[in-house]
């Protein structure tokens, strides 16, 4: 009987799904808040009520035998409680001194007490609803018990992180807000073998995943609303204050493979001074731009220290990472300058949503212990494909302007509505995992035009004029526009624009210089990179402006009535479904 795995991501925010099929590859991944349409799904379970059990479904044979694997182990919830009763302690210890909760510590306080106690429900409740699904299905034989087999947290990133690599061998190094007892982790990958290196007490001493959090918060952003790359964006308005530096830096600090925070009374003032400077609500997000720009430096900082100190405790010139932290795009583009890797791997979701795929993974492992290594690069295109059913309805009941192209086609002519400056909304194929896109759910635009930026934000995404745009660039011509080129194929790093290309393609470069670019490779995503190639052929420029199918505060958009409602509710000029595009 054939073994599928089935990878829940399970933490309170940024919940997924994702199957891995008896061979070792991931057939599906996906994060729910897609299908939601609510960003970063806080609270909702990984095994969406009916939806789950589509996609299992979909992807698996009827009478296969599944297996659950889930994103923190049973010492998770244990943890969890204690962390949450050693935070009251503190908390009355303050009332003793002040008489109450000061108010620069109220957020600090309320925020913690609300992360622990909503992560004990959702490990509690994972796997209840899909059990109930699956004897529900007429497909499915009655299942009396569902095996479960539940991972530490930070081992399903560095599995994501790892599994999902070019390499045979690599270092791995896992940062985020909070694992089980731990912010950081250290693995060793070998011959697609994981093992911990690293010896890091059960204690949260420091967290540079919550120290980001502190940022975001003194900036005026929401950080379970996922504003932390505002901070990234606002950061190259800043200039720097020593002032400011100083008050971060005394925050953290590093200890070998040890991130760590001040002792609890030296914070305190360190927290009331945050607060009394931090944005209000009524004010410029520009009157934050020095305060990012030290938080994001004092990040860079730490980040780079600790994978320094990790490059010596692995022995490998090959670095993988994961954990929220890892998303932090800005500072991986200058990884390999800063700290002596000589290649660096981050996954397309590094954060929470990918531990869907890195437990899947670790549970096929276990299985089949001698599977190979990885060989090559993981496709990002593992989400859902559009209804073809309610697509077909769109071309009967939907714009009267509109065609069915052949491919060779569909890129000429959209290439050369995006040539004379039109706004593209472009999806394609299968949904990208992770939180960009990819070329399959994107926004597309002409990265020559200078205004380009302001018509996108003014017009269909409705966002911060700070915010930046990235371009996707065909990969044979990314060393003659980035300084360093180094392929990113999951938009997750930033590069400097050569000095003589910047004036050409303005909308894309970002006031420090710099672009979050994509690399675009025939073999990995042909439709997209056709597309690129007829715009090179038209206007001599291999990139396009590329930003995800959405308007600001709502995910990536899912189904062929999401497409329709950003089109008709936007500035966006064509529309683009597989192989029909709509014009207003």
């Amino acid at each position: 009987m054939a073994r599928y795995y089935v990878g829940l991501a399970n933490t309170l925010h940024d919940s997924a799904l994702a199957v891995v099929g008896p061979d070792g590859r991931v057939l599906f991944a996906e994060a729910n808040e897609r299908f939601l349409q609510n960003k970063r799904s806080i609270n909702a379970p990984p095994d969406l009520f009916s939806h789950a059990r589509a996609v299992i479904d979909e992807h698996c044979e009827p009478d296969a035998e599944l297996v659950v694997a889930q994103s923190w182990s049973g010492r998770a919830v244990p943890i969890m409680q204690r962390m949450l009763e050693q935070l009251r302690g503190e908390e009355r210890q303050l009332v003793d001194v002040f008489g109450e909760v000061p108010d620069f510590m109220r957020t600090h306080f309320a925020s913690r007490e609300y992360l622990y106690a909503a992560q004990i429900s959702a490990i509690n409740q994972t796997g209840l609803t899909l059990k109930y699904e699956l004897n529900q299905s007429e497909r499915r034989p009655y299942v009396r018990s569902l095996p479960v087999r539940a991972y530490d947290h930070h081992l399903t990133h560095a599995a994501a992180a790892a599994y999902t690599s070019p390499f045979d061998e690599a270092v791995c190094g896992v940062l985020d807000a909070l694992g089980e007892g731990t912010s950081t982790a250290c693995f060793s990958y070998r011959d697609g073998r994981i093992q911990r290196i690293d010896d890091n007490a059960d204690s949260v001493a420091g967290s540079l995943g919550f120290f980001y959090t502190f940022v975001c918060v003194v900036c005026g952003f929401g950080h379970l609303t996922g504003e932390e790359w505002k901070v990234m964006g606002l950061a190259a308005y800043g200039k720097p204050r020593a002032e400011l530096y100083e008050l971060f830096r005394s925050m953290i600090e590093v200890d070998g493979v040890d991130i760590r925070f001040a002792r609890d009374q030296s914070l305190l003032p360190i927290f009331k001074r945050l607060h009394d400077i931090r944005r209000r609500s009524d004010e410029s997000p520009f009157a934050a731009a020095d305060l990012a720009y030290a938080g994001q430096q004092v990040f860079t900082e730490v980040y780079f220290e600790f994978l320094r100190n990790l490059r010596e405790l692995g022995g490998s010139d090959n670095l993988v990472l994961g954990g929220g932290c890892a998303l932090n795009s800005s500072a991986n583009g200058r990884i390999l300058a800063n700290t002596g890797y000589e290649r660096v791997h981050v996954f397309s979701a590094p954060g929470d949503d990918g531990n869907a795929v890195g437990a899947a993974l670790l549970a096929h492992r276990e299985d089949h212990p001698d599977h190979p290594a990885s060989e090559g690069v993981q496709s990002p295109y593992l989400g859902s494909s559009v209804s073809q059913d309610t697509l077909d309805k769109l071309r009967t009941y939907g714009p009267r302007k509109q065609a069915r192209l052949d491919r060779d086609e569909l890129c000429r002519r959209v290439a050369r509505h995006l040539a004379d400056g039109r706004l593209v909304g472009w999806a394609q194929g299968r949904a990208e995992f992770g939180p960009r896109a990819l070329g399959n759910r994107s926004i597309l635009a002409d990265a020559r035009d200078p205004g380009m930026k302001d018509k996108i934000n003014g017009r269909v995404k409705f966002r911060e004029e700070f915010r930046p745009f990235a371009p996707s660039i065909l990969h044979e011509y990314g060393d003659e526009y980035f300084e360093d080129y180094q392929e990113s194929p999951y938009m997750e790093r930033t590069l400097r624009v050569r000095e003589d290309k910047a004036a050409e393609i303005p909308a894309v470069v970002h006031e420090d210089g710099t672009s979050r670019l994509q690399s675009v490779r025939w073999e990995t995503n042909e439709t997209y990179y056709r597309l690129l190639d007829e715009f090179r052929r038209i206007t001599g420029v291999p990139l396009l402006l590329n930003t995800s199918f959405n308007v600001m505060k709502k995910p990536i958009v899912h189904s062929v009535e999401d497409m329709v409602a950003v089109f008709h509710t936007s500035g966006l000029d064509v529309l683009v479904i597989g192989d029909t595009v709509f014009e207003k």
